[in-house]
Order: C-alpha cells, then sequence, then structure tokens
C-alpha cells in the first residue's frame, strides 16, 4: 500500500498515458506488470497504475525519492526501450510535482480499497500558480462530512504550470453528486483550465 504525505517530500509524477482504447490500456497493463520488482529500481517507491473508466488513459502515480533517482531510471537503455514500445500504442503527458497538501486523514493507495479515483489537472500561467494553489488548498471544512468523500491531495506542477488534485471518493454517484452543488464563482475559473480523469487503482508496483 502506497500513501500520499507532504513530509515524504517525494517527486511525484503523473504519467497520463492516453490510448485510443481498452485495447491499449491492455498493453499498458501487460507490460507493467511484467517488469522486475520494484526493489530492483534505485529509489523507486511506488507506481499506482490507474485504469481510467472511458477506456481511453492510464495513470501512473509514481513515487520516488529523489529526481537524480528518476533522471537515471530514465536514461537506462531498457527504460527508453519500454517507453518507445508503449508510445506505439499511447501518448504521454508527464507532469512532476512536489505534495504540498492533503486533507486529514491523508489518501492511501490500496487495491483493496479501490476508490473511485478522480484527477484534476489544472493548467495555468506561471505567475498565476501561486493563485490556484492557494484555492486549491482552501479546504472546506464540511467536506469530510459529504456523503463519499474519502480524501484528496494536492501537488505542484514543478514547471509551475500545473497544480494536480489527486481524490478519491466512494463512488461515482457521490462525486458527481458533490460537483453539481451550486457553488461560488473561483479566481481560478478565469485562470486556468482543468481536465478531469475518472479512474480507478488496479495495479500498485512498490518495495516488497
Amino acid at each position: 500500500m502506497s500513501s500520499i504525505r507532504v513530509a515524504d517530500g517525494y517527486l511525484t509524477l503523473f504519467n497520463i498515458f492516453h490510448t485510443d482504447g481498452p485495447e491499449g490500456q491492455q498493453g499498458l497493463f501487460d507490460q507493467w506488470r511484467s517488469l522486475p520488482p520494484a526493489n530492483t529500481q534505485p529509489g523507486l517507491v511506488a507506481g499506482n497504475f490507474h485504469r481510467s473508466f472511458d477506456g481511453r488513459s492510464v495513470i501512473n502515480y509514481a513515487q520516488w525519492r529523489s529526481r537524480a533517482d528518476y533522471d537515471a531510471f530514465i536514461a537506462e537503455r531498457g527504460t527508453q526501450g519500454r517507453l518507445k514500445q508503449a508510445l506505439t500504442y499511447s501518448r504521454m503527458d508527464s507532469v512532476a510535482c512536489e505534495v504540498v497538501h492533503t486533507w486529514d486523514p491523508a489518501p492511501d493507495l490500496s487495491l483493496d480499497r479501490p476508490w473511485f479515483t478522480v484527477v484534476v489537472v489544472v493548467t495555468s500561467a506561471p505567475a498565476d500558480q501561486p493563485v490556484v494553489l492557494k484555492e486549491m488548498t482552501d479546504d472546506d471544512p464540511g467536506l469530510g462530512e459529504v456523503p463519499g468523500y474519502v480524501s484528496h491531495a494536492v501537488h505542484r506542477g514543478l514547471s509551475g504550470e500545473h497544480v494536480i488534485k489527486y481524490a478519491q471518493w466512494q463512488d461515482e454517484e457521490s462525486f458527481h453528486a458533490f460537483v453539481s452543488r451550486p457553488r461560488p464563482a473561483s479566481p481560478v475559473d478565469s485562470l486556468a483550465t482543468a481536465e478531469l480523469y475518472f479512474s480507478r487503482l488496479e495495479y500498485i508496483r512498490e518495495r516488497s
């Protein structure tokens, strides 16, 4: 089981693979399940692989102890070969982040509790990132009383262009009931664009 904590200080990668459909999704999972154990890769904490419900993406929430460890991994010939193979049936967006805020209790990622997961990728100009961060980390104290809500974490994109929320819900109906409620206008509405990915955690590659 993985966890998301500010204090861990991990480099976090949101690797979003876009596919043409379920066949491409399955090809990615087949490839990842064939990888050697995570403890053979220096610095890797966990890869948490999520399958989207629409069949068109897979998200790897990857945690590394440092940027140097990740850069060494990417430079390996074997990694380059596997990535080249994956990109024959997918397109990848990768956003390097740090965890800056979590709900209490913070999210745990477990196959025993495969929550309905919502990844919100907010993109803005780097100059506007502090405003977006402030808005996205200002939690409503009543959120814990919302039916179906579990937890969330907010990540700051290291390039300055992104803020990403990883949110867990008990089911899809609870999430949609929450977002359909009236809400006041936010300054983020005019500063940024957002993409939402709905998925479920299916496979975890972590150190034994």
